[in-house]
């Protein structure tokens, strides 16, 4: 079975598990696995509040976790948010987790435009497309 869990240290993000996406884009692609992070800048399309969607596919059907975090490119900490997707021994399949709700910048009227993000995982790699919204 596959979970999705946001971690108690995020603050000033919301992260959840959704089914899809509702970016107009193809994302960008690459893949992760625990000798190969994936490191990136997502941005927001102009005028629209950020949102990250990321989709994971496990395709080789062994146990694994794959951690992802999205921080404060600005330097102030002004949000940090994480979470995982874990699946047992035996499944496959994709899965997706959003962050969303992102603070205002330090001015508090400038909407926050960008993230810094990275997918790790525990165990074999696997596909991952990140879009922004």
């Amino acid at each position: 079975m596959t979970t999705v869990n946001p971690s108690q240290q995020t603050f000033n993000v919301l992260v959840r598990q959704v089914s899809g996406t509702q970016s107009t884009g193809l994302g960008s692609s690459c893949n992760a696995g625990s000798n190969a992070p994936v490191n990136g800048t997502a941005m927001s399309s102009p005028g629209e509040l950020l949102t990250v969607d990321i989709k994971v596919t496990n395709s080789r059907g062994g146990a694994n976790t794959v951690t992802a975090t999205v921080t404060d490119p600005s330097g102030s900490n002004g949000f940090f948010g994480q979470g995982s997707i874990s699946w047992d021994d035996g499944d496959d399949g994709e899965a997706w987790i959003e962050f969303t709700g992102f603070p205002r910048q330090a001015d508090q009227v400038t909407e926050t435009g960008e993230c810094d993000y990275s997918l790790v995982a525990s165990g074999d790699d696997v596909s991952v497309t990140v879009f922004t919204v």
